[in-house]
Protein backbone atom coordinates (compact mmCIF):
# COMPACT_ATOMS: atom_id res chain seq x y z
CA UNK A 1 0.00 0.00 0.00
CA UNK A 2 1.33 3.41 -0.94
CA UNK A 3 2.10 5.83 1.88
CA UNK A 4 -0.44 8.54 2.49
CA UNK A 5 0.55 12.19 2.51
CA UNK A 6 -0.87 13.82 5.62
CA UNK A 7 -3.07 16.87 5.30
CA UNK A 8 -3.53 19.53 7.90
CA UNK A 9 -7.12 20.58 8.11
CA UNK A 10 -8.25 22.32 11.30
CA UNK A 11 -11.55 21.10 12.65
CA UNK A 12 -14.23 23.64 13.39
CA UNK A 13 -15.91 23.23 16.76
CA UNK A 14 -18.13 26.31 16.72
CA UNK A 15 -21.85 25.62 16.80
CA UNK A 16 -24.12 26.53 13.94
CA UNK A 17 -26.22 29.60 14.56
CA UNK A 18 -29.57 30.41 13.11
CA UNK A 19 -30.44 26.74 12.65
CA UNK A 20 -34.05 25.55 12.52
CA UNK A 21 -35.78 25.50 15.86
CA UNK A 22 -35.62 22.29 17.86
CA UNK A 23 -38.74 20.53 18.99
CA UNK A 24 -40.47 22.35 21.81
CA UNK A 25 -38.96 21.77 25.23
CA UNK A 26 -35.55 20.50 26.13
CA UNK A 27 -34.15 17.40 24.46
CA UNK A 28 -31.63 16.80 27.24
CA UNK A 29 -33.70 13.99 28.74
CA UNK A 30 -33.72 12.15 25.44
CA UNK A 31 -30.00 12.78 24.93
CA UNK A 32 -29.25 11.43 28.41
CA UNK A 33 -31.08 8.18 27.67
CA UNK A 34 -29.26 7.83 24.35
CA UNK A 35 -25.87 8.34 26.01
CA UNK A 36 -26.72 5.83 28.73
CA UNK A 37 -27.83 3.30 26.13
CA UNK A 38 -24.56 3.72 24.24
CA UNK A 39 -22.56 3.30 27.43
CA UNK A 40 -24.22 -0.04 28.12
CA UNK A 41 -22.76 -1.37 24.85
CA UNK A 42 -19.23 -0.19 25.65
CA UNK A 43 -16.89 -2.72 27.25
CA UNK A 44 -13.72 -0.65 27.25
CA UNK A 45 -11.17 0.77 27.49
CA UNK A 46 -11.60 0.52 31.24
CA UNK A 47 -12.68 3.78 32.83
CA UNK A 48 -12.98 5.68 29.56
CA UNK A 49 -16.66 6.48 30.22
CA UNK A 50 -16.43 6.59 34.00
CA UNK A 51 -18.03 10.01 34.22
CA UNK A 52 -20.94 9.11 31.93
CA UNK A 53 -23.08 8.85 35.05
CA UNK A 54 -25.65 11.01 36.75
CA UNK A 55 -28.47 12.96 35.20
CA UNK A 56 -26.52 15.78 33.51
CA UNK A 57 -25.41 14.63 30.07
CA UNK A 58 -23.72 18.00 29.56
CA UNK A 59 -21.06 16.94 32.08
CA UNK A 60 -20.23 13.70 30.27
CA UNK A 61 -16.76 13.71 28.70
CA UNK A 62 -17.08 14.35 24.97
CA UNK A 63 -20.60 15.80 25.11
CA UNK A 64 -21.03 19.52 24.49
CA UNK A 65 -24.26 21.36 25.21
CA UNK A 66 -25.48 24.74 24.11
CA UNK A 67 -28.71 26.70 24.04
CA UNK A 68 -30.63 26.55 20.83
CA UNK A 69 -30.30 30.09 19.42
CA UNK A 70 -33.96 30.14 18.42
CA UNK A 71 -35.68 28.52 21.39
CA UNK A 72 -33.16 28.99 24.20
CA UNK A 73 -33.55 25.31 25.12
CA UNK A 74 -30.39 23.46 26.07
CA UNK A 75 -29.40 20.33 24.15
CA UNK A 76 -26.36 18.26 23.19
CA UNK A 77 -25.03 20.26 20.28
CA UNK A 78 -21.79 18.38 19.66
CA UNK A 79 -20.03 15.10 20.41
CA UNK A 80 -16.26 14.67 20.28
CA UNK A 81 -15.11 11.18 21.29
CA UNK A 82 -12.11 11.13 18.98
CA UNK A 83 -9.42 8.71 20.06
CA UNK A 84 -11.39 7.08 22.86
CA UNK A 85 -10.75 3.59 21.45
CA UNK A 86 -14.26 2.50 22.42
CA UNK A 87 -15.08 -1.14 21.85
CA UNK A 88 -17.93 -3.47 22.68
CA UNK A 89 -20.07 -6.18 21.21
CA UNK A 90 -22.54 -4.79 18.70
CA UNK A 91 -21.16 -1.26 19.06
CA UNK A 92 -22.92 0.56 16.24
CA UNK A 93 -24.16 4.08 15.58
CA UNK A 94 -27.71 3.01 14.72
CA UNK A 95 -30.28 4.34 17.17
CA UNK A 96 -27.77 6.81 18.58
CA UNK A 97 -26.41 9.21 16.00
CA UNK A 98 -29.69 9.39 14.08
CA UNK A 99 -31.61 10.28 17.27
CA UNK A 100 -29.32 13.13 18.43
CA UNK A 101 -31.24 15.67 16.43
CA UNK A 102 -29.59 18.80 17.83
CA UNK A 103 -26.03 17.87 16.83
CA UNK A 104 -23.91 20.24 14.80
CA UNK A 105 -20.79 18.05 14.82
CA UNK A 106 -20.07 14.38 15.46
CA UNK A 107 -16.41 13.44 15.88
CA UNK A 108 -15.84 9.75 16.66
CA UNK A 109 -12.60 8.78 14.99
CA UNK A 110 -10.24 6.05 16.23
CA UNK A 111 -12.87 3.86 17.88
CA UNK A 112 -14.31 0.44 17.04
CA UNK A 113 -17.80 1.18 15.78
CA UNK A 114 -19.08 -1.46 13.36
CA UNK A 115 -21.89 -1.54 10.83
CA UNK A 116 -22.36 1.63 8.84
CA UNK A 117 -23.80 5.08 9.38
CA UNK A 118 -27.54 5.09 10.15
CA UNK A 119 -29.68 4.83 7.01
CA UNK A 120 -31.66 7.97 7.80
CA UNK A 121 -29.98 11.14 9.06
CA UNK A 122 -32.57 13.61 7.79
CA UNK A 123 -33.65 14.52 11.33
CA UNK A 124 -30.22 16.07 11.93
CA UNK A 125 -31.11 19.34 10.30
CA UNK A 126 -27.98 21.26 11.18
CA UNK A 127 -25.28 18.60 11.41
CA UNK A 128 -22.37 19.88 9.35
CA UNK A 129 -19.38 17.72 10.40
CA UNK A 130 -19.01 13.93 10.54
CA UNK A 131 -15.68 12.31 11.38
CA UNK A 132 -15.90 8.53 11.81
CA UNK A 133 -12.44 7.72 10.46
CA UNK A 134 -10.44 4.87 11.92
CA UNK A 135 -13.34 2.62 12.88
CA UNK A 136 -14.57 -0.73 11.56
CA UNK A 137 -17.43 0.55 9.46
CA UNK A 138 -18.24 -1.39 6.31
CA UNK A 139 -20.72 -1.85 3.50
CA UNK A 140 -21.45 0.44 0.56
CA UNK A 141 -21.00 4.20 0.66
CA UNK A 142 -23.45 5.50 3.31
CA UNK A 143 -25.95 7.35 1.14
CA UNK A 144 -27.62 8.89 4.20
CA UNK A 145 -24.92 11.59 4.20
CA UNK A 146 -26.24 12.81 0.86
CA UNK A 147 -29.44 14.03 2.53
CA UNK A 148 -27.87 16.48 5.01
CA UNK A 149 -25.93 19.71 4.59
CA UNK A 150 -22.42 18.61 5.53
CA UNK A 151 -19.30 20.69 5.01
CA UNK A 152 -16.87 18.09 6.44
CA UNK A 153 -17.03 14.32 5.84
CA UNK A 154 -14.28 11.97 6.98
CA UNK A 155 -14.73 8.23 6.34
CA UNK A 156 -11.02 7.36 6.21
CA UNK A 157 -9.52 4.10 7.43
CA UNK A 158 -12.66 1.96 7.42
CA UNK A 159 -13.82 -0.92 5.23
CA UNK A 160 -16.41 0.73 3.01
CA UNK A 161 -16.54 -0.82 -0.46
CA UNK A 162 -18.12 -0.53 -3.88
CA UNK A 163 -18.53 2.61 -5.98
CA UNK A 164 -18.97 6.10 -4.61
CA UNK A 165 -22.16 7.83 -5.84
CA UNK A 166 -21.81 10.80 -8.16
CA UNK A 167 -24.10 12.78 -5.82
CA UNK A 168 -21.26 13.12 -3.29
CA UNK A 169 -19.61 15.63 -5.60
CA UNK A 170 -22.79 17.72 -5.61
CA UNK A 171 -22.57 18.28 -1.85
CA UNK A 172 -21.38 21.66 -0.59
CA UNK A 173 -18.38 20.13 1.14
CA UNK A 174 -15.11 21.80 2.09
CA UNK A 175 -13.40 18.55 3.05
CA UNK A 176 -13.96 15.00 1.77
CA UNK A 177 -11.71 12.23 3.10
CA UNK A 178 -12.44 8.74 1.73
CA UNK A 179 -8.96 7.23 1.66
CA UNK A 180 -7.91 3.81 2.95
CA UNK A 181 -11.15 1.96 2.35
CA UNK A 182 -12.09 -0.56 -0.33
CA UNK A 183 -13.98 1.74 -2.68
CA UNK A 184 -13.84 0.54 -6.28
CA UNK A 185 -15.13 1.23 -9.79
CA UNK A 186 -14.35 4.50 -11.53
CA UNK A 187 -14.24 7.98 -10.06
CA UNK A 188 -17.49 9.78 -11.02
CA UNK A 189 -17.14 12.11 -14.01
CA UNK A 190 -18.70 15.06 -12.18
CA UNK A 191 -15.80 15.39 -9.73
CA UNK A 192 -14.94 18.72 -11.35
CA UNK A 193 -18.15 20.30 -10.05
CA UNK A 194 -17.25 19.63 -6.40
CA UNK A 195 -16.47 22.72 -4.29
CA UNK A 196 -14.14 20.80 -1.94
CA UNK A 197 -10.82 22.24 -0.84
CA UNK A 198 -9.28 18.97 0.37
CA UNK A 199 -10.00 15.63 -1.32
CA UNK A 200 -8.47 12.25 -0.52
CA UNK A 201 -9.37 9.12 -2.46
CA UNK A 202 -6.03 7.40 -1.84
CA UNK A 203 -5.39 3.74 -1.11
CA UNK A 204 -8.64 2.33 -2.43
CA UNK A 205 -9.38 0.19 -5.49
CA UNK A 206 -10.52 2.85 -7.94
CA UNK A 207 -9.91 1.97 -11.58
CA UNK A 208 -10.42 3.55 -14.96
CA UNK A 209 -9.11 6.96 -15.91
CA UNK A 210 -8.91 10.19 -13.96
CA UNK A 211 -11.99 12.20 -15.06
CA UNK A 212 -11.13 15.12 -17.33
CA UNK A 213 -13.27 17.43 -15.22
CA UNK A 214 -10.87 17.14 -12.26
CA UNK A 215 -8.87 20.02 -13.69
CA UNK A 216 -11.91 22.30 -13.31
CA UNK A 217 -12.15 22.10 -9.52
CA UNK A 218 -12.22 25.76 -8.47
CA UNK A 219 -11.46 25.61 -4.76
CA UNK A 220 -9.24 22.55 -4.57
CA UNK A 221 -5.90 22.80 -2.77
CA UNK A 222 -4.96 19.16 -2.20
CA UNK A 223 -5.88 15.98 -4.10
CA UNK A 224 -4.65 12.54 -3.09
CA UNK A 225 -5.24 9.75 -5.62
CA UNK A 226 -2.25 7.55 -4.80
CA UNK A 227 -2.41 3.82 -4.32
CA UNK A 228 -5.27 2.94 -6.66
CA UNK A 229 -5.52 1.20 -10.04
CA UNK A 230 -6.06 4.31 -12.14
CA UNK A 231 -4.98 4.05 -15.76
CA UNK A 232 -5.00 6.12 -18.92
CA UNK A 233 -3.51 9.56 -19.34
CA UNK A 234 -3.47 12.48 -16.93
CA UNK A 235 -6.04 15.13 -17.99
CA UNK A 236 -4.38 17.85 -20.05
CA UNK A 237 -6.49 20.86 -19.05
CA UNK A 238 -6.04 22.33 -15.57
CA UNK A 239 -7.53 25.60 -14.31
CA UNK A 240 -7.30 24.86 -10.56
CA UNK A 241 -5.21 27.87 -9.59
CA UNK A 242 -5.31 27.07 -5.85
CA UNK A 243 -3.91 23.55 -6.23
CA UNK A 244 -0.84 23.08 -4.02
CA UNK A 245 -0.61 19.27 -3.85
CA UNK A 246 -1.50 16.49 -6.26
CA UNK A 247 -0.37 12.95 -5.51
CA UNK A 248 -1.30 10.34 -8.12
CA UNK A 249 1.65 8.04 -7.47
CA UNK A 250 1.46 4.24 -7.34
CA UNK A 251 -1.13 3.87 -10.09
CA UNK A 252 -0.98 2.69 -13.72
CA UNK A 253 -1.11 6.05 -15.45
CA UNK A 254 0.39 6.32 -18.94
CA UNK A 255 1.14 8.96 -21.54
CA UNK A 256 3.08 12.15 -20.93
CA UNK A 257 3.00 14.64 -18.07
CA UNK A 258 0.83 17.58 -19.22
CA UNK A 259 2.57 20.95 -19.27
CA UNK A 260 -0.63 22.74 -18.22
CA UNK A 261 -0.52 20.88 -14.92
CA UNK A 262 3.09 21.88 -14.31
CA UNK A 263 2.28 25.53 -15.04
CA UNK A 264 -0.15 25.90 -12.13
CA UNK A 265 1.24 28.75 -10.03
CA UNK A 266 0.45 27.40 -6.56
CA UNK A 267 1.92 23.91 -6.93
CA UNK A 268 4.19 22.89 -4.07
CA UNK A 269 4.21 19.11 -4.53
CA UNK A 270 3.34 17.01 -7.57
CA UNK A 271 3.96 13.29 -7.12
CA UNK A 272 3.49 11.11 -10.21
CA UNK A 273 6.04 8.45 -9.31
CA UNK A 274 5.53 4.72 -9.78
CA UNK A 275 3.34 4.84 -12.86
CA UNK A 276 3.85 4.04 -16.57
CA UNK A 277 4.34 7.60 -17.79
CA UNK A 278 6.47 8.07 -20.91
CA UNK A 279 7.53 10.67 -23.45
CA UNK A 280 9.65 13.66 -22.49
CA UNK A 281 9.11 16.43 -19.97
CA UNK A 282 8.24 19.89 -21.22
CA UNK A 283 10.13 22.93 -19.89
CA UNK A 284 7.65 23.71 -17.10
CA UNK A 285 7.68 20.13 -15.84
CA UNK A 286 11.46 19.85 -16.16
CA UNK A 287 11.78 22.99 -14.06
CA UNK A 288 9.58 21.50 -11.34
CA UNK A 289 11.80 18.41 -11.24
CA UNK A 290 14.86 20.61 -10.68
CA UNK A 291 12.99 22.43 -7.90
CA UNK A 292 12.09 19.04 -6.38
CA UNK A 293 8.41 19.90 -6.68
CA UNK A 294 7.71 17.19 -9.26
CA UNK A 295 8.54 13.53 -8.62
CA UNK A 296 8.39 11.31 -11.72
CA UNK A 297 10.67 8.54 -10.48
CA UNK A 298 10.03 4.94 -11.47
CA UNK A 299 8.29 5.72 -14.76
CA UNK A 300 9.46 5.44 -18.37
CA UNK A 301 10.15 9.09 -19.13
CA UNK A 302 12.96 9.78 -21.60
CA UNK A 303 16.00 11.69 -20.35
CA UNK A 304 14.70 11.64 -16.76
CA UNK A 305 16.65 10.05 -13.93
CA UNK A 306 15.45 7.23 -11.71
CA UNK A 307 13.27 5.55 -14.33
CA UNK A 308 12.24 1.90 -14.73
CA UNK A 309 14.55 -0.50 -16.60
CA UNK A 310 14.03 -0.52 -20.36
CA UNK A 311 12.54 -4.01 -20.34
CA UNK A 312 9.70 -2.71 -18.13
CA UNK A 313 8.88 0.11 -20.53
CA UNK A 314 7.69 -1.91 -23.51
CA UNK A 315 3.98 -1.20 -23.33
Amino acid sequence: MAPLTFIFSPLIFSLALGAPAATSGSNLGRDLLLAQSLRQKIIGPEGITKNWTGNNVCKFDGFYCDNNPNTGNEAVAGIDINGYGLYGEGLTLDGFLDKMTDLTFFHANSNNFTGSLPKDLTALKWLYEIDVSGNKLSGPFPRSVLDIDLTFLDLRFNEFSGPIPHEVFNLDLDVLFLNDNKFSASIPDNIGSSPVTYLTLANNKFNGSIPKSIGNMKNIKEILLLGNNLSGSIPSKWTSQNLTLLDASHNKLSGSVPENLCKLKSLEALNLSNNNLSGTLGPACASLVKQKVLDVSNNCIQQATGQKPADQCRF
